[in-house]
């Protein structure tokens, strides 16, 4: 089982780190993203709507569900390409604390990760975070980019969280990490809101290049829309190799490949996007100019009647112990 790190909750911003003479070769390391559904610890937080996800609420979360999560969670990230990712962008985690658990569980325990990590105003208080592996990357730029809702009175969606990093050849990468709003009052009642997040990311994403027309950007994340969406293809302008972010999913999804399962259909929410000058091999660029969905059999559940979905953690309130409503992403680096 897993062991649960003793650890404070940060009162101060993740540090920034500086003045690295020399980092380790990013060749064929994995860059992922997971939605790791609903990765809380045991404690109710009072600001928070988290009660659910304690002993005594409803969902039962006690530490051995915890714990048996964080191993899952650890072991499939491992399994990606049989080696630690290199970064791991996460979304539906509580707090700093559940990561630092996650990154001192199983395999994840051999990488010096460090975390980046902000609390957002998300009524359930989850979060997006990065983790990142320390001898491959510095982290000397990070911001959690506040996106509101006009119109929407007090409603306060996930923060998007930005990071830049240098990793091997003095290259910067700018990544952003995203859980866009939901689809569960309706895909047109909800759509603006989606819209209003790429709108966001965009005038960030635009921020970037007036500075350097060449940054490389990785923009991941579960956007709750899938690449033909108009969030996605017009707005963030995600598409092929003429949009200005090419995305590695377009074609995965065009095949009926995807991440969630909704009625028996699979979805791509979960996409990663890049600026066009990581595709080519000019330096630090994605291997293949590819991405991959993580759909291997020891995470699925199979329908007794036919068909597959993620094996889950929970379906409403009944526990199953699996891993993730979601399935993870990710792609490989070369250099």
């Amino acid at each position: 089982m897993a062991t649960l790190a003793a650890c404070e909750i940060p009162n101060e911003e993740p540090k920034k780190m500086t003045n690295v003479n020399e980092l380790l070769s990013v060749d064929n390391q994995v860059l992922a993203f997971y939605n790791v559904e609903n990765l809380f610890d045991l404690e109710n937080d009072p600001r928070t709507n988290d009660d659910d996800f304690t002993p005594s609420g409803e969902q039962h979360w006690t530490k051995d569900r915890y714990e048996h999560k964080l191993d899952n969670i650890s072991d499939v990230l491992f399994k990606l390409g049989n080696q630690n990712p290199m970064v791991i962008g996460l979304v539906e985690i509580e707090n700093y604390k559940v990561v630092k658990d996650l990154a001192s569980t199983g395999n994840l325990s051999k990488t010096p990760y460090e975390i980046v990590q902000y609390d957002s105003e998300d009524r359930r208080g989850i979060d997006c975070a990065l983790l990142y592996d320390s001898r491959r990357m510095n982290v000397i730029e990070q911001e959690k980019i506040q996106v509101r809702i006009p119109g929407s009175g007090d409603y306060v969606t996930r923060d998007i969280l930005y990071v830049k990093g240098q990793i091997a050849n003095h290259e910067t990468l700018h990544i952003f990490v995203n859980h866009w709003s939901s689809r569960r009052e309706g895909i047109s009642e909800t759509e603006p809101k989606r819209i209003r997040a790429a709108t966001v990311l965009k005038e960030k994403i635009d921020e970037i290049l007036v500075q350097d027309e060449n940054a490389k950007i990785i923009v991941m994340g579960d956007f709750n829309d899938e690449p033909k969406n108009k969030s996605i293809q017009q707005i963030l302008n995600a598409g092929g190799s003429k949009a200005r972010l090419f995305n590695l999913m377009a074609e995965l999804a065009r095949d009926g490949q995807g991440s969630i399962v909704h009625q028996r259909e699979w979805l791509l929410f979960d996409q990663i996007m890049i600026s066009q000058n990581l595709k080519h091999k000019n330096g630090v660029h994605v291997k293949d100019e590819k991405a991959y969905v993580f759909k291997d059999e020891s995470i699925l559940y199979t329908y007794p009647n036919g068909g597959q979905k993620p094996n889950s953690t929970y379906g409403g309130p009944e526990y199953y112990g699996g891993y993730s409503d979601h399935l993870p992403v990710y792609l490989f680096l070369a250099q």
